[in-house]
């Protein structure tokens, strides 16, 4: 996206661009921020594919207060680590599928590096 002097801020990019966008479940804070990127990225002129994966389990509470960092890491463990190479080819399916440009994340998730998205330019 390019910002044009002459404009009202912001024009759409010369090249379609298609975003892969994961986003954490957990809480409707983390979908109400990334919804002005998504509305600014699709204004732009891209397209914008949701991965329904889940990644991020949350934390474990014990109160409102209180995180179980055992039991945390125990559920996440179940959620992500046990799973990883399923979610590995899963998601490296998914994202060749939707021919995806870019990944884009709120939170960093170590398996996204490990993803390789074969393109048609690669061969």
């Amino acid at each position: 996206m390019r910002i044009e002097q002459e404009s009202d801020g912001v024009s759409a990019s010369t090249k379609h661009l298609v975003f892969a966008y994961y986003v954490t479940g957990h809480g409707f804070g983390h979908a109400t921020r990334v919804t002005e990127v998504v509305r600014h990225l699709i204004h732009a002129g891209h397209d914008v594919q949701w991965s329904l994966v889940l990644l991020d389990c949350g934390a474990v509470q014990a109160d409102a207060l209180t995180v179980d960092r055992l039991a945390s890491l125990a559920k996440y463990s179940e959620t992500a680590v046990k799973p990883r190479a399923q979610i590995l080819a899963q998601e490296t399916e998914w994202l060749n599928s939707v021919k995806a440009d870019l990944v884009v994340h709120e939170k960093f998730f170590p398996f996204l590096l490990e993803t390789k998205v074969k393109r048609e330019t690669d061969e």
